[in-house]
């Protein structure tokens, strides 16, 4: 988990810009802005028909693996994939991402972890999930006039944004049952009634979105679920007793909850390699 890059201008898709290209013709003369402008069409196009299409939600991959027995790190493991979050931006991680549980357990504050103690899916646990969310990162600086209450000649700009996505661990302080995302988009075996209503109801404005259950209120509310993390602890008889890791029991990563994007009769070319959703 990272903060944002201060370099890199908001992102104007959260503005809900209207549908406006730009509009060429000899003679006009063009700054950064028109050329942003030009960005932000295309990629809110873009933007809309995925998210109408498709909704939000894992695409490919990003599967969160549980620590291997033994770790005494307690390393989790998000491999690369590629996801849709409810602004319908797309957020592909190229590369494994790992968090070791052991370091970020002993960061945390005894009234945090007490929290979010929790008696399910183990006895006791502290309970955490990892989020993925739509980022960019500055790039490749290069020298340019200064803007805003600056005089220097020497101003330097971000010369590409990457988009990189931010993943990042929410500890779930929720009484149980902890909330889930829930899906209410009609089935495979729903009436053609069913699923016109669907399709009549679905429209939503651009921008950010409210929240929904699994959000946590001040995080990314366009953030996609990957994985709910029960660590195992064990918490002294005494008042305020801080939780300590339990290393007898595994930790569990449970993959099912999170929303999903499957299109029925996608040309696949290869076999899937499958294996549990919850570990261990």
């Amino acid at each position: 988990m990272s903060l944002d890059d201060p370099l890199v201008p908001a992102d104007p898709l959260e503005a809900a810009p209207a549908a406006e290209r730009v509009n060429y013709e000899t003679g006009i003369l063009l700054d950064a802005a028109d050329f942003r402008d030009e960005q932000t069409y295309h990629r809110g196009r873009l933007a809309a028909a995925l998210r109408a299409l498709h909704g939000f939600g894992t695409l490919a991959g990003l599967r969160v693996r549980a620590p291997a027995e033994g770790d005494g790190e307690l390393e989790i493991r998000v491999e690369p994939g590629l996801a849709l979050d409810r602004a319908g931006r797309l957020m592909e991680l190229p590369a494994p991402w790992c968090l070791r549980l052991t370091r970020w357990f002993d960061g945390q504050e005894t009234a945090a972890l007490r929290s979010i103690l929790h008696s399910a899916p183990l006895d006791p646990c502290v309970v955490v999930d990892v989020f993925i969310s739509a980022r960019a990162c500055a790039t490749g600086l290069t020298p340019s006039f200064a803007t805003g209450p600056f005089e220097g000649r020497d101003a330097t700009a971000p010369a590409r944004l990457a988009e990189t996505p931010r993943l990042t661990v929410v500890p779930r302080a929720e009484a149980d049952p902890i909330p889930a995302p829930q899906n209410f988009w009609p089935g495979a075996e729903a009436t053609a009634e069913e699923r016109l209503q669907a399709v009549l109801a679905a429209w939503t404005p651009l921008g950010v979105p409210e929240p929904l259950a699994e959000h946590v209120p001040g995080e990314d509310p366009t953030a996609a679920l990957l994985a709910r993390v029960a660590i195992p602890v064990t918490v002294g008889e005494e008042p305020g007793a801080r939780p300590q890791l339990d290393l007898t029991l595994r930790t569990q990563v449970d993959n099912s909850l999170r929303p999903f994007v499957a299109l029925p009769g996608r040309w696949q070319g290869a076999g899937l390699a499958t294996s549990a959703l919850i570990e261990p």
